[in-house]
């Protein structure tokens, strides 16, 4: 049927995102080392290993939850899951807050990353319901933008909020923002447009296990999680850990605020990508050419960054800018597994393909790490050593890219004009 585009459908829409915008706050709450030394001092952790543990367990939650919390979003009204859900963030925030204990912050933590599963993937969920195909990918990219937002509101605005009134405060006032997108979500939320009815679909509800079934039998779901996965290596491997590392040894002469500048290209770009890829996306009437596009280009840039013509900080803040614009074109697989699926297992293809992108980071992060190693940077290597182990281990990269290349080649087009 012809899918409502009125100003509710962005209302409701963007009230689930705001919940995605919300858990990712959570999920990056420990970007500044103001927060993490609050954490270490209200819980008494007396190093980092153990506050490790502690901030671990909310990718504990997410990844042990992704599934379920799929088939959840299949069988019962999306309304009332997000609403449960940002009411349970927001008890969870407040209690870490107030709580001196580690284990009950540890599974208030975990929780936390219970709900980020729903936050992930509720949006993604509704959309397909309240937007024609030709609009998917804007507004898929469009949340993913959203969502990015909120891991640089937990950088610098959260940083001010710890100096000007201390930790708890700053923890106390994310609990009311909590509160407040809970009231939004309460007013503005629906699961349906009025008379919506997927064209062509049963209505019949599958079992668990057919449900199941259904969503891996379908060669799409897995490509669309292998693609997203892997254009998403360059913000888990570059931006969330190894990118300063390299930096250092491709221009020892940057300032460690350089290196943060430009690690933190990968961010912005990645915000303006995500819905400018939609708009490309929708624009050519083809989910297939755009990702096959984003796929190349993403390899080029970062073949210029593993071969830089010079070493300049400007030159790095463009490149690591396009790396983020360019690889944002991940955003364009929600809309191919939305497109791929019928709407009753719509839910359960979301979580399957969700292990899989966040499979691959799971392996990725740590690979690269042994790469490292393997090829000569141990603890005793000499600086010459490193740097040739760094160089070598980065074509994690460049073969990432290719896998992504060959996914979206694979990949059937599912752009529906007339939707």
């Amino acid at each position: 049927m012809e899918k409502s585009n009125s100003k509710q459908s962005a209302l409701v829409v963007f009230t689930a995102g705001a919940f995605f915008f919300y858990s990712f706050i959570q999920m990056t709450l420990f970007s500044t080392e103001a927060m993490k030394l609050f954490f270490m001092s209200q819980l008494s952790l007396v190093n980092t290993a153990a506050f490790g543990n502690f901030a671990g367990t909310f990718l504990y939650g997410t990844v042990l939850f992704l599934i379920p919390a799929g088939i959840m979003l299949d069988r019962f009204s999306v309304r009332k899951i997000i609403l449960l859900m940002v009411l349970l963030d927001v008890l969870c925030v407040l209690g870490m807050a107030f709580t001196r204990d580690a284990f009950t912050a540890s599974v208030l933590r975990f929780i936390t990353g219970v709900a980020h599963c729903i936050a992930f993937m509720a949006p993604f969920r509704l959309a397909p319901r309240w937007f024609a195909s030709k609009h998917l990918a804007m507004v898929s990219g469009l949340l993913v933008a959203f969502a990015v937002l909120g891991g640089w509101v937990s950088g610098a605005p959260l940083l001010a909020l710890i100096n000007s009134f201390g930790g708890q405060t700053a923890m106390i006032m994310n609990g009311i923002l909590g509160v407040v997108i809970l009231l939004v979500s309460l007013v503005f939320l629906k699961d349906y447009p009025v008379g919506y009815q997927a064209a062509g679909e049963s209505t019949v509800q599958l079992s668990l296990l057919d449900g199941l079934k259904l969503a891996a039998k379908n060669l799409q779901n897995w490509l669309a999680g292998m693609y997203i996965g892997f254009l998403n290596l360059a913000v888990l491997l570059l931006g969330a850990m190894w990118g300063t590392t390299y930096l250092k040894f491709v221009n020892p002469e940057f300032s460690e605020a350089t290196f943060t500048g430009i690690i933190g290209m990968i961010f912005i770009g990645t915000i303006i990508g995500s819905p400018l890829s939609g708009l490309i996306s929708d624009r050519l009437k083809s989910r297939k050419k755009a990702m096959i596009g984003g796929g190349i280009l993403s390899l080029l840039v970062m073949l210029l960054i593993i071969f830089p013509p010079v070493t300049s900080a400007g030159f790095f803040y463009v490149l690591f800018f396009l790396l983020g614009l360019i690889t944002a074109a991940q955003s364009i697989g929600y809309p191919v597994i939305a497109e791929s699926n019928e709407d009753r297992v719509l839910g359960t293809a979301n979580g399957l393909s969700a292990v899989v992108l966040m499979g691959i980071g799971a392996i990725g992060q740590p690979l690269f790490g042994v790469l490292i190693e393997l090829f000569g940077g141990g603890a005793d290597a000499s600086t010459e050593q490193l740097q040739a182990a760094l160089q070598t281990s980065i074509w994690i990269m460049p073969l990432a890219f290719v896998g992504a290349i060959l996914c979206s080649v694979l990949l059937k087009e599912t752009f529906k004009p007339e939707a």
